[in-house]
Order: structure tokens, then sequence, then C-alpha cells
């Protein structure tokens, strides 16, 4: 309860106004990016899935749970099963945040009430009580063998330098499940000349306990990531979720600048980029329209937000410089793309600070897979719309939960990681 109860200045800036609930985003152009399923929009469209899915019912958009956690912080509800069940079918996106005109940090708070109901007694859901059981006997949430971590590089060819400067940070879903865009990560970094380490030390970043509440297991591997890696002077990522949690959540429970700078490759791809070293070998013909991972885009602008806002003194606050900070944050995939020959970007209605959510973050994914499908058949709608032949993003959980959304609705839309096409023509 001490976390909660640490942010309930932020909590009761909360006016009940609902904005929340929405997404903006301007009137449609020429172009049509405003058509989504058939019809223009303009102005606001639903930005919460947890609230879409379950028919705007107020327990289970932001403005009500916000409600909720008031009463528990003020004693009036005791954190329970039922308190469980509203809180936890919630990927976490942050769109609310993003929304709200007070810059109340709802995806804190949310994530400090479940680990209030943790601490308190209320039993964790079955899929996400495995997660932590596997990651606190194995160091991962899926249940493999800590020394098959990284056995994808085995007959791969790629090389590593342990005594390198640089790291890659490969990731539980990478290094078990989605195999693929570790070797096209590595691959990649190959290409560019990096020289870069794969330790099989690596352990779980923590990101779905940190969201489920299991605070005690994050940090426990929290701490041996911060060892295993402190000697290195920048740290690589692929997976959106991990490049978060080392960004935003090991500073703020650590209260230490992190001894690394965190990147994600994206970011070093869009430096060579910029520098004018990187060479595209061929062609990548195809209409494509962006996913935004909320990880990786959303959380992290808004972490850029906070940053500056903490800069800033009690009486002045630039947001014309947050606004272009952020922005240059959301620019950075669709420039790398714009970049690319061949390809035609066209843009869906909702997009970066508006985007809306793939559906599997958050513990979503494991314990509330209807809602985690429906969510991504939306978005999947919402690409479509565009006339796209392919959606592309770069997060292994976008990429999954697409993909099954893809395959459950028949779409003819292809699913791609930026990292591996960027791998495919450089």
């Amino acid at each position: 309860m001490e976390d909660l109860k640490a942010l309930k200045k932020e909590l009761f800036r909360c006016i009940h106004c609902k904005a929340c609930m929405f997404s903006y985003s301007g009137e449609p152009d020429k172009q049509g990016i405003g058509e989504y399923q058939g019809m223009l929009y303009e102005g606001m469209i639903e930005g919460c899935p947890s609230g879409a899915y379950n028919m705007l019912w107020e327990g289970y958009l932001n403005s009500g749970r916000m409600w909720i956690l008031r009463a528990i912080m003020e004693g009036e509800l005791e954190p329970n099963e039922s308190v469980r069940d509203l809180i936890f079918p919630c990927p976490t996106c942050g769109n609310c945040q993003a929304q709200c005109e007070n810059k109340i940090p709802t995806v804190e708070l949310i994530e400090a009430a479940r680990a209030a109901c943790v601490e308190a007694g209320v039993p964790l859901l079955p899929k996400h009580a495995a997660m932590g059981k596997f990651t606190e006997e194995l160091n991962n949430p899926y249940g493999e063998k800590h020394e098959e971590r990284t056995k994808w590089l085995e007959g791969t060819g790629i090389k590593t330098k342990k005594d390198a400067k640089i790291a890659y940070f490969v990731g539980c879903t990478a290094s078990y499940r989605q195999k693929h865009v570790a070797k096209a990560t590595a691959e990649l970094l190959n290409k560019l000349g990096v020289e870069f380490a794969v330790l099989e030390e690596e352990v779980c970043c923590g990101s779905p306990l940190f969201r489920t509440g299991q605070r005690k297991i994050a940090k426990r591997v929290m701490e041996e990531n911060l060892k295993t890696f402190k000697d290195y002077d920048v740290l690589l990522f692929s997976c959106a979720g991990c490049y978060r949690t080392f960004r935003v959540d090991y500073p703020k429970f650590t209260g230490e600048k992190l001894p690394f700078t965190p990147k994600h490759t994206l970011e070093y791809v869009a430096e060579l980029l910029d520098q004018g070293k990187l060479e595209f070998k061929r062609e990548f013909k195809k209409k494509v329209t962006w996913h935004d991972p909320c990880h990786l885009m959303r959380h992290v602008a808004l972490d850029l937000e906070r940053r500056e806002l903490a800069k800033s003194s009690n009486w002045f606050v630039d947001e014309r410089e947050i606004k272009k900070k952020k922005e240059e944050w959301y620019e950075l995939p669709r420039k790398i793309l714009r970049a690319i020959p061949g390809v035609e970007l066209v843009e869906m209605y909702r997009i970066k600070e508006d985007a809306w959510c793939c559906g599997s973050g958050g513990g979503v994914k494991a314990q509330y897979p209807d809602l985690a499908l429906w969510t991504a058949l939306e978005r999947i709608k919402e690409a479509e719309a565009t006339g796209a032949e392919a959606i592309v993003t770069s997060c292994p959980f976008c990429i999954r939960n697409l993909g099954d959304a893809v395959a459950a609705g028949g779409s003819k839309l292809e699913v791609l990681e930026l990292l591996e096409i960027l791998n495919e023509i450089i």
C-alpha cells in the first residue's frame, strides 16, 4: 500500500472528466486517414480497449478505476478479488494517461494498485501466478530452462564479443518464442558493424511481474540484470517491453541513474540514418502502415514528458519543447520507413499518442485472451482501412497478438517486424 499511498497527490488530481476514455485526432485529410471501418471520423473516438470491450461500464474505464483507488486509499474499500477483477483486465497501454490534461500517471497508479492487491494477499489469477512462479524458479515467465536462453545463437554464425562495450539484451520472448526477432536483430547489428555481447547471465527484465503487481520477484531480477550489465556502455533492445522496463522502471525502483545507456535498436538505426551512414542494398516495395507499440512509443514519450516536467521550474513549463521531443520520438520509426526505397507509408486513424493498443500488454494476453484478441482485431480493421498490404511494428508482443488477429479474422494483411525488414535490405 505504501507505493499507492505515495501517489495520493497525483490520484486526487482526477476530476472525473472522462477525457481518458477517448483518443483524439483532427479532421480526416484528403487521403482518407480519418477513414475507419467505412466511416469518416472527426475529433474523438474510443481509446480505452478495456472500457470499449466491456461496453463502457465505468469500472473498466480509467475514470472508474481512479474512483476505486480513491476508495482503497481512504480505507473505504479493501483490496479484494472484485477489485482485482476490475483493475487487472487492462493492457496498461497508457492512452488514458496521454489524454489526461492533469497529467495523472494512471499507468503507475494502476500498477501500484495491483501490487497492493498482491501485498494484501488477494490471490493472483492462474496465468499471472504462473509467470511469477516460473520467473522465480527459472528466470523467465515461460517456464523454459535458463541454460537454453541463448540456444537461438547455435548454428547462426552470428558473432558476439563479451568484451564489447555494447550488449544486446534479447529478452525472454525473443529468446524462447520469437527467435526470428533475436536472430534478425543480431544479424542486423553485425551488418552495421556493431561489436556487441549476448550474455547467458541475462534474466527476465521483470516487465510481466511489474505489470501484474509481483514486485518482489521483479526487483530481484532487476538487481541481477543491473549487476550483469553494469560494465557495458550501451544496452540495445529489440523488445519494447524490456526497453520500457529498463528505461522507466529500473530508475524508478532503484532511485539511481542506470550505469549504461538503454537504446532500442531502432534508435541506433535512426542515428546512423541521420549521420548518412545507413545504406540500403535493395528496395522493399510494399504499401505499409505503422503500428505504435505502447511500451516503445507512448510509454517512452510519456517518460520524456515526465523528465522534462521534472527539469522545469514550478512557474514555467515549455510545453512546446515537450511536444517537440515527443513528436521526434513518435517520428523515429516513421523516418526509417520513409527512408527505405520502395516503401509507401500510410497512416491509420489513431496514431502516435492516440494509437490504439494491440491488446497484449499488462498481462492481458496471458490471462484475458479474448480481450487481447478483440483489441487486436480492432487494430487490424483500422489497418485494413488504409489500403496497406502490411502492418509494421517493432515489439514481439504486438507481432504475436496482431498475427493472431490476422489469422482469426482471415485478413490478408502481413504483420512485419521493422528490424527484420531492415535485416533483409541492409
